[in-house]
C-alpha cells in the first residue's frame, strides 16, 4: 500500500521534525567556505583601506614622494625662519634708529637752548650773583667795570646782565659822557648793577681775591657790594640782526 505515513505517537513526530530540518538544511563544502573567507577578507582589507585614505592622504604616496613632501616642508619651514630672522633684525634697527633719533633731537634741542642762552635770544634763570657798583665821584672806569664782568665770566658765570642790557660775546663797554658807562650804545648811570647767573660759591671769591675786581672798585674810590642769590632771573634778552652779506646755502 502506497500514501504518506503519519507519525502516531508524539515521539515520531518530534523524529520526523528533526529529519525534515536536517534535510533542508545548507551543507557547506570546503570550497564554499574558502570562498566566503576570502570575500570576508577582501572586502574588511578595502574598507580598511578606504577608511585610512580618509583619514590621511598620505598613506597611500610612496616614499619618493613622502621624501620630497618633507624636503619641501623643511625648506618652507627654513624660508619663514630667515624671513623671521629679516623681521626681527629690521625691527631691531627701526627701534635702534628711533632712539637714535630721539636721543640726536634731544641733544640738538639742548645744544639750541645753549646757544640761545649764549646769543641772549631767550631768557635765563638759575642761582647766580647780583653785583652793585658804586660810583659817587665818577672815578670808576669803564676798564674796571669791564675787569669785573671778565672775571664773573672767568669764574663760570654763563649769562650776565648789565642794568637792562644783555651782555654777550660782542658786548662793548665804552665811556659816557656824563660820567658813566655805555654797554652797546645804552647809557648806564651809577649805581652800576650787575646780574650773573653761575654757581655763586665759585664766582663770590672770584670777584674777592687780594688785587682783584673789588679791590680794583675800591681802589679807584667805589663801593662793592656782592650777594648771592639761589633764584635769579634775567629777562633781558638781544634781537638777532639780519645777515647783510651771508646768505643760507641749501
Amino acid at each position: 500500500m502506497t500514501g504518506t505515513r503519519i507519525p502516531e505517537s508524539h515521539g515520531q513526530q518530534r523524529r520526523a521534525w528533526r529529519n525534515l530540518r536536517g534535510t533542508l538544511a545548507p551543507r557547506a563544502t570546503l570550497s564554499q567556505l574558502i570562498v566566503g573567507l576570502l570575500c570576508f577578507l577582501l572586502g574588511l582589507s578595502i574598507a580598511v583601506q578606504v577608511g585610512q585614505r580618509e583619514e590621511d592622504s598620505l598613506q597611500g604616496a610612496s616614499q619618493q614622494e613622502l621624501l620630497r613632501l618633507l624636503d619641501e616642508s623643511g625648506r618652507h619651514v627654513d624660508s619663514l625662519e630667515d624671513e623671521n630672522a629679516e623681521l626681527d633684525r629690521t625691527l631691531a634697527s627701526l627701534e635702534a634708529g628711533q632712539e637714535d633719533d630721539a636721543a640726536a633731537q634731544s641733544a640738538a634741542a639742548e645744544r639750541l637752548e645753549d646757544l640761545e642762552i649764549l646769543a641772549g635770544t631767550v631768557p635765563a634763570e638759575g642761582r647766580g650773583l647780583h653785583v652793585t657798583i658804586s660810583d659817587p665821584a665818577g672815578s670808576v672806569s669803564t676798564g674796571i667795570v669791564l675787569g669785573v664782568v671778565q672775571e664773573l665770566r672767568n669764574a663760570g658765570a654763563e649769562v650776565l646782565q648789565i642794568g637792562p642790557v644783555r651782555v654777550i660775546a660782542s658786548t662793548s663797554i665804552t665811556a659816557g659822557a656824563d660820567g658813566g658807562i655805555v654797554v652797546d650804545g645804552t647809557e648806564i648811570p651809577s649805581p652800576y648793577v650787575i646780574r650773573a647767573i653761575g654757581d655763586p660759591t665759585v664766582m663770590e671769591p672770584a670777584l674777592k681775591i687780594p688785587g682783584g675786581a673789588a679791590d680794583s672798585v675800591s681802589s679807584a674810590g667805589g663801593t662793592f657790594t656782592v650777594r648771592a642769590e639761589d633764584e635769579m632771573r634775567i629777562d633781558a634778552v638781544r634781537e638777532l640782526a639780519e645777515p647783510t652779506h651771508s646768505q643760507v646755502v641749501k
